[in-house]
């Protein structure tokens, strides 16, 4: 691995495949401000990549997965788990431009979290008003509460039935275009690829 320049003060490598891979020591962009810099820059990038014109208007709606069950924790609380939550409500993506971000929030006195699906869709009519980049990444910013959440016996309560590492990393995970194929199957989300190799799952 080749060395680079910090960015945001985090220490930086170039790996085999030619990736950047950038030290966090955060468990939430909120943790400290070069965090959150960093993360703001993520969602800036995705955000020039995706070709929108401002000003724009934004319809956001959440879906939520409750874990009721052990299937459903191992179904969908995973990096690839977000992506079957998108494919499930496909019909209302399609001709759209959309944008996705997940949440993990555990509730007051719970053993599990609940997983929070963000859509950011564009719409011609009606929504909030977005001015520009910098008014969308605020505007879409969610804030935790407790960024504390994440203790020992949380994790240990998950090892069972997923990584506890890929909801960890979830808050991490940047607003992503939802892309379509010349087949109408939705593209994978690049950075959630990169996400599961820090965690240790196949690229």
């Amino acid at each position: 691995m080749k060395k680079l320049k910090p960015l945001f003060g985090f220490e930086c490598r170039l790996d085999d495949d030619g990736l950047v891979e950038v030290d966090i020591e955060c468990e939430f962009p909120e943790d400290n401000s070069n965090c959150l810099k960093f993360f703001r820059q993520l969602e800036k990038q995705k955000i020039i990549d995706s070709k929108i014109d401002f000003p724009i208007r934004l319809i956001h709606w959440t879906v939520t997965i409750n874990p009721t069950d052990r299937f459903t924790i191992m179904n969908y609380f995973t990096i690839d788990g977000l992506k079957k939550i998108v494919e499930e409500h496909k019909s209302k993506l399609i001709g759209k431009t959309t944008f996705v971000k997940p949440q993990v929030e555990y509730n007051k006195k719970v053993k599990y979290p609940n997983l929070n699906l963000h859509f950011y869709q564009v719409s011609d009519e009606v929504g909030m008003m977005i001015f520009d980049i910098d008014d969308m990444i605020e505007s879409c910013f969610i804030q935790y509460e407790n960024t504390k959440q994440f203790t020992p016996k949380r994790l240990a309560d998950l090892e069972p039935y997923v990584n506890p590492k890929e909801l960890q990393i979830m808050s991490f995970l940047p607003m992503e275009l939802v892309k379509f194929n010349d087949k109408g199957k939705i593209e994978d989300f690049q950075q959630h690829l990169l996400a599961k190799k820090s965690v240790g799952l196949p690229f």
